[in-house]
């Protein structure tokens, strides 16, 4: 298992940094992003072939950032360009105010604000819980 020069971050934000500098390029976080896998420890890492480089990860990797609104079944974008179909239920999970759903694992993927208001209009309240019920088509 060969080791990348230097970590990558990824910060709270959702912004993406390789050492020190920013990682602006959608389509190279893109790839990056489709190869990122989770441990049992619940460590995060990318896998290209044979190489393996840990992913410092502050908060959660992935971050929906778009919603395209235009058809059904409602789609969102992620910071990554990874996008993720709303055609099933989605339970929303809160560390304090803000709103989780998962993508790949478990409540791996923060909502914006923005995100979270255009969804809201599809929540369903169930007790304590939230859940996200996707339009008919």
């Amino acid at each position: 298992m060969n080791e990348w020069v230097q970590d990558i971050t990824i910060k709270a934000d959702g912004k993406w940094y390789f050492g020190k500098a920013e990682m602006f390029r959608r389509q190279i976080l893109n790839i990056l992003a489709k190869n990122m896998h989770r441990r049992d420890d619940g460590s995060y890492y990318i896998k290209m072939g044979q190489e393996e480089n840990p992913v410092i990860v502050e908060d959660v990797p992935y971050l929906a950032s778009g919603i395209k609104e235009d058809q059904l079944p409602l789609v969102l974008v992620f910071h990554d360009l990874q996008e993720m179909v709303l055609d099933h239920e989605l339970k929303l999970t809160f560390k304090g105010d803000v709103p989780y759903i998962s993508f790949k694992h478990e409540a791996d993927t923060r909502l914006t604000r923005g995100v979270y208001w255009k969804m809201s209009e599809y929540f369903d309240f169930r007790g304590d819980e939230v859940y996200f019920v996707p339009p008919q088509q």
